[in-house]
C-alpha cells in the first residue's frame, strides 16, 4: 500500500506538513492508491518526494516450455517432428540442453539451444522416428538452471498414437519414365508401404509378371478407398473414364486421401483443363494454360539446369527435412543435383503454398519458379510437382535423399486417412493465469485436420469476459500445420475469460478454455524494481530520484531542515499544589509568631 502510506504521511501525521518525504521502496504497489496518485497529492501539497529505488531490475531467472506441437497419430518409422516454444528470463545467450523422452524417462533425442533475450521466445524442434506401435507418451524438457526458483514449467508432455498399419499407395503413369521406375523401386522396398501400380501403355501380360500391377483404375468409391495415397504421373486422360475423376475428388475432399500430381511433358496438367474435379484439386489455375500452345511451350528452356530450395513454408514442413537438423537439411538441399526439366506454372490459387522453388528463375508473374506446391482441399491434401526429375536426387548419394523425401511425403499424406472419424477442436492457452500486461497465447487444434478451413485466417474465437463486452479474434494457421491455428493477444484488461470457437462450425463441436488476468498482482508477482515509476513520482513533485549507488550523497541532496519545537513544556499549576499551600501556611504562621515576639503586632 505504498500510495496509501505516502498519503497518510502527508495528511494525517501530527505536526506541520513535512518539507519533504523520503521513500525507500521497490516502487511496486499491490493494493490501494497508486504511486502516481500519491505523487499528485504530494504535488498539490507542495511536498517533494525523494525516492530511493531498492531492489533488482532483473526478473527472477526462469525457463519455460510452452505450446507443444506434435502429430497425434503416426506410423512406425515416421519422422515425427516435435516443436515447442521456449521462453527465458535472465539467461540470454546461454546454451541449454533440450531433451525429448518417453514415458519411462528414456531419452529419444536431444539438442542444444541458445536461449533468447528476456521477454522474447524461440522455437525448438526435435525429430525422431517411433518404432513401437501403441500409445507413446512424449515429454520435452529443459534441464533446470541453478538460479531457477520454479522448475515445474521446464517440461511439457503429450500422448500420441503409433499405429502399425501399412500405407496403401496407388502409382499411376502412362509410360515407365525414370520418375516412375525410381518411385516404384523405392516404394516396393519400403516395409511400411503396400504398393500397387497402373502403367497405362504397358502390355496386357504386364500384370502377370509384376505382383504390384493392377489391371485398371478403381471404378468405384469403395475400390479407391482401398488406398491411402494416390500418385498420378504423366497420366493419359484418354485411358481413364471421366467417371474416375469425381471418385478422386471425393477420395481427397471427403475421405482425407492424399494426392500427388507429377507434371510431365505430355499430359499432366495441361490435358486436364476441362476436368472439373482436377481443376478443383490442383493448386494452380488450369484455365491459365493456353490450349493452343503445346505442352512443351510451358516448359522452361531445355539444356539448362536448375537448383531448387525450400521456401519458408517448406522449411516448416517435416517432409522436406532431409537431415537430422535444420542446418544439416540446408546443407543437403544445397548439394542436391540440379534439375533439367521444369514446367513453368504462372497462376497459382490463393490457397496454394509453395514448398520448393527455383530461386534463380521466375514465372510470368515475376515470382520464383514454383517446383513443389501444396493445397488443402476438404479433408485431404494435394501436392503438385512441377518436375518429374526428383529421381536425379539419387545421383551419388546411395538413393538416401530421394528415398527420405518420398518416404516422408507418402507417410504425411497417408496420415490424412487416419484422422478421418475424429471430430472436434481442442482449445488451449499457454497458461491459465496471467498478470496485467502479459501476452495470452491462444491455440486451436483440429482433431481431424480435414475439418480445418482452407484459408489461413478462417478460424475465429469469441472471448467472453466476466465483465465487459464480448470480442472476436482471428487466428492464423501455423506454417506447415494444416489443423493448427494460433494468435497472441496483448493488452487484455484484468478479468476472467471464456474462449470458444465461433467459426468454422464443425461436427463434434469445440471445447472451451478459461483463463484469468489477475489484478492486483500478488506480492511476489512483481519483484522487479519500478525505477520508471519512482523517477516520475520524484520529478512530478520536484524531488529527486536516487539509485542505490547514489545513496552516498543522499543526505547532501535533501532540502535544508526547518527548526520545529520537538515538544511543549507541561504547565505546572502552582496554586493547586498541597505542598505549596502548606508552605504558605508555615510562612504566614512564622511571620505572625515573629512579629508577636518582638512586639510588632
Amino acid at each position: 500500500r505504498l500510495g496509501d502510506v505516502i498519503d497518510f504521511a502527508l495528511r494525517e501525521l501530527p505536526g506541520p506538513t513535512p518539507i519533504a518525504l523520503v521513500v525507500l521502496t521497490d516502487g511496486n504497489v499491490t493494493d490501494g492508491a497508486t504511486l502516481e496518485q500519491a505523487a499528485k497529492q504530494a504535488q498539490r501539497m507542495r511536498v517533494p518526494l525523494h525516492t530511493v529505488a531498492i531492489g533488482s531490475e532483473r526478473k527472477p531467472p526462469d525457463l519455460a516450455v510452452e505450446n507443444l506441437v506434435v502429430e497425434e497419430v503416426v506410423f512406425p518409422g515416421d519422422r515425427l517432428q516435435v516443436e515447442a516454444t521456449v521462453r527465458a528470463t535472465g539467461f540470454a545467450g546461454k546454451m541449454v540442453e533440450v531433451s525429448l523422452r518417453n514415458g519411462t524417462g528414456k531419452s529419444l533425442t536431444s539438442t542444444q539451444l541458445k536461449l533468447p533475450a528476456d521477454e522474447a521466445s524461440t522455437t525448438v524442434t526435435l525429430a525422431f522416428r517411433p518404432d513401437e506401435p501403441g500409445a507413446l507418451e512424449l515429454e520435452l524438457s529443459i534441464k533446470p538452471m541453478p538460479e531457477e526458483r520454479d522448475t515445474e514449467n521446464n517440461r511439457v508432455s503429450q500422448v500420441i498414437e503409433v499405429r502399425e498399419e501399412k500405407i496403401r499407395v496407388l502409382l499411376v503413369d502412362s509410360q515407365p519414365t525414370y520418375e516412375y521406375r525410381a518411385l516404384k523401386s523405392l516404394l516396393e522396398r519400403d516395409p511400411a508401404v503396400k504398393l500397387n501400380v497402373l502403367l497405362q501403355e504397358a502390355d496386357a501380360e504386364y500384370i502377370e509378371v509384376d505382383d504390384a500391377a493392377v489391371k485398371s483404375f478403381p471404378t468405384s468409391e469403395n475400390l479407391l478407398l482401398a488406398y491411402d495415397v494416390l500418385i498420378l504421373g504423366d497420366v493419359d486422360l484418354g485411358f481413364l473414364p471421366r467417371s474416375s475423376w469425381p471418385l478422386v475428388e471425393r477420395f481427397v475432399t471427403e475421405h482425407g486421401g492424399g494426392l500427388v500430381a507429377i507434371a510431365g511433358p505430355r499430359f499432366m496438367p495441361s490435358a486436364f483443363r476441362n476436368v472439373r474435379s482436377m481443376a478443383l484439386l490442383l493448386p494452380m489455375q488450369l484455365d491459365s494454360l493456353n490450349p493452343l500452345r503445346s505442352q512443351l511451350g510451358s516448359q522452361v528452356a531445355a539444356n539448362e539446369t536448375f537448383a531448387v530450395a525450400p521456401t519458408d513454408y517448406g522449411w516448416q514442413s517435416p517432409s522436406l527435412q532431409l537431415g537430422e537438423s535444420l542446418e544439416e537439411s540446408q546443407q543437403i538441399w544445397q548439394a542436391l543435383p540440379e534439375l533439367m526439366w521444369v514446367m513453368r506454372l504462372d497462376q497459382l490459387k490463393p490457397g496454394a503454398q509453395v514448398l520448393v522453388e527455383c530461386p534463380t528463375r521466375t514465372n510470368r508473374q515475376g515470382q520464383p519458379l514454383p517446383i513443389v506446391l501444396r493445397q488443402y482441399v476438404g479433408a485431404g491434401e494435394v501436392l503438385l510437382h512441377a518436375t518429374d526429375e526428383t529421381w536425379r536426387w539419387r545421383y551419388r548419394n546411395d538413393d538416401r535423399y530421394f528415398a527420405r523425401y518420398w518416404g516422408q511425403v507418402v507417410r504425411r499424406l497417408g496420415r490424412g486417412r487416419l484422422a478421418v472419424g475424429r471430430q472436434g477442436v481442442m482449445l488451449s492457452t499457454d497458461r491459465t493465469t496471467y498478470q496485467p500486461g502479459e501476452s495470452v497465447a491462444l491455440q486451436t487444434r483440429f482433431r481431424n485436420p480435414g475439418d480445418a478451413p482452407e484459408t489461413a485466417d478462417g478460424v475465429v474465437l469469441q472471448l467472453q469476459p466476466a465483465r465487459g463486452p464480448t470480442s472476436e479474434v482471428t487466428l492464423q494457421r501455423k506454417l506447415g500445420r494444416r489443423g493448427l491455428f494460433s494468435i497472441t493477444c496483448d493488452d487484455l484488461p484484468p478479468d476472467r475469460y471464456e474462449a470458444q470457437l465461433v467459426r468454422p462450425q464443425i461436427p463434434g463441436g469445440s471445447e472451451k478454455v478459461y483463463f484469468e488476468i489477475q489484478c492486483p498482482p500478488k506480492e511476489l508477482a512483481a519483484v522487479v524494481v519500478n525505477r520508471q515509476g519512482l523517477r516520475e513520482a520524484a520529478e512530478l513533485t520536484g524531488g529527486k530520484f536516487y539509485a542505490m549507488p547514489d545513496v552516498a550523497d543522499f543526505a547532501d541532496q535533501l532540502p535544508p531542515p526547518r527548526q520545529l519545537p520537538v515538544a511543549d513544556r507541561v504547565p505546572w499549576k502552582l496554586w493547586n499544589s498541597h505542598w505549596m499551600l502548606g508552605l504558605f501556611v508555615v510562612v504566614i504562621a512564622g511571620e505572625w509568631l515573629l512579629r508577636r515576639r518582638v512586639g510588632m503586632l
